[in-house]
């Protein structure tokens, strides 16, 4: 059942503010664009780390910015702040907190981009700093939840080495930087007293929902009012076996990546064969539109020393540690998910909203019977904004468990 009803009006008024606003932006040059995060010292981990609390400021500028190089004209400010690796290890992420010109309604939604890249050239900060690389999706559903008044962040949720869908990382840098953005004194909210809601769509999705089923231990002092998730990679395990060997083969390979850095004890040393390390090498370096071209229709066991990866112990306990459900999230959920989602894939995400319900966590759960992984973004968009709105407006959850 969706959501959308009235508010479909609400939703259409700030989609065609937020087109107006990008149409009159001025232009510009490349002239002062931030330099690459590998050489610019914001980004570089503190030495000696500040004992100080998880979403603790640790340093802030403004930034400007930009969709296809050319300056949106909200305010906007990147923030470096104290997070969590997977051992609960102290690392420094950086998040963007962007506001409309006009006064804030004292509300914050935390988006998810799909930042699905194992470089910090594909990190959000980065590429709405340069305007040249975020998928215009993301943006156009950044933009009206601020000409809605809302304040916006966003996190590199990736961590500092890109560990691309390790859980325990990427819910994290969400929370954290939420709690960097409640705290920070110019974008003048209310700490965790501040109504707030996440919202993603595919590894953005698995960000928010990785988020919502850690923030009960990690940040006990945080409430959010609700999450609107769609396309998610509930079962990443269901998802490689599915996709290995096939067009979207880079994105199993990609992952595997992004978590051999997050667990050691996946030993690639011995794993992966000459082929498999270098090809590791590669990819290491990458953002999804490069990998998932150029590793497209390979298979795993090309690359290592083992007949199937996924078999292997320590490969199995890192997979048990990052499949969705094990947790009782926090916070009403909705859900909207392709039928036919041929990357995102469905069965694992029915289980996962009747494993959910079962809890008696509140679900949402829209299942939409035409698209595919593309397409179902934009289709379930104006759901996903409805659903957002209402929980900042303190309008009690739906649920279709």
């Amino acid at each position: 059942m969706s959501v959308v009803n009235a508010d479909i009006r609400r939703i259409l008024t700030v989609a065609v503010l937020a087109a107006a606003a990008l149409v009159a932006t001025p232009a510009a040059d490349a002239a002062g664009l931030p330099p690459n995060p590998a050489a610019d010292p914001f980004y570089a981990q503190p030495s000696p780390f500040p004992d100080v609390a998880p979403g603790t400021v640790l340093d802030s500028r403004p930034v400007t910015i930009r969709a296809l190089t050319l300056p949106v004209p909200i305010r906007a400010w990147q923030v470096k702040y104290r997070s969590s690796d997977t051992r609960g290890g102290a690392i420094a992420d950086v998040a963007t907190i962007m506001q409309p010109v006009s006064p804030a309604s004292k509300t914050l939604v935390s988006y998810q981009t799909a930042q699905d890249g194992l470089s910090l050239d594909c990190a959000p900060s980065y590429v709405l700093a340069t305007g040249t690389a975020l998928p215009a999706e993301e943006l156009a559903l950044m933009v009206p939840l601020l000409a809605a008044g809302h304040t916006v962040v966003t996190a590199d949720y990736e961590g500092p080495r890109s560990e691309w869908t390790a859980g325990l990382t990427t819910a994290h840098g969400v929370i954290d930087g939420i709690r960097a953005a409640q705290s920070f004194a110019p974008a003048g909210l209310s700490g965790p007293a501040t109504p707030t809601a996440l919202m993603g769509y595919s590894g953005g999705a698995l960000a928010s929902q990785w988020a919502n089923e850690v923030q009960p231990t990690y940040a006990p002092e945080l409430k959010f009012a609700g999450v609107a998730a769609g396309g998610v990679p509930a079962d990443i395990e269901y998802v490689a076996r599915r996709i290995d060997g096939g067009v979207f083969a880079g994105i199993y390979i990609g992952a595997a990546v992004g978590l051999s850095r997050a667990y050691p004890e996946i030993d690639t040393a011995t794993l992966l064969n000459a082929r498999g390390k270098q090809a590791f090498e590669d990819v290491g370096k990458q953002c999804i539109a490069q990998f998932s071209v150029s590793q497209a229709f390979h298979r795993m066991s090309e690359y290592t020393t083992v007949p199937e990866l996924l078999d292997v112990p320590s490969v199995r306990k890192v997979i048990a540690e990052n499949v969705m459900g094990t947790r009782k999230p926090g916070s009403p959920t909705y859900f909207y998910q392709g039928i036919f989602d041929e990357l995102a894939l469905t069965p694992p995400v029915d289980a996962l909203v009747r494993k959910y319900c079962a809890e008696g966590v509140t679900i949402q759960y829209h299942r939409i019977p035409i698209g595919d992984h593309v397409t179902v973004a934009v289709q379930g968009a104006p759901g996903a904004l409805a659903y957002v709105h209402d929980r900042l407006a303190g309008k009690p959850a739906p649920s279709n468990c």
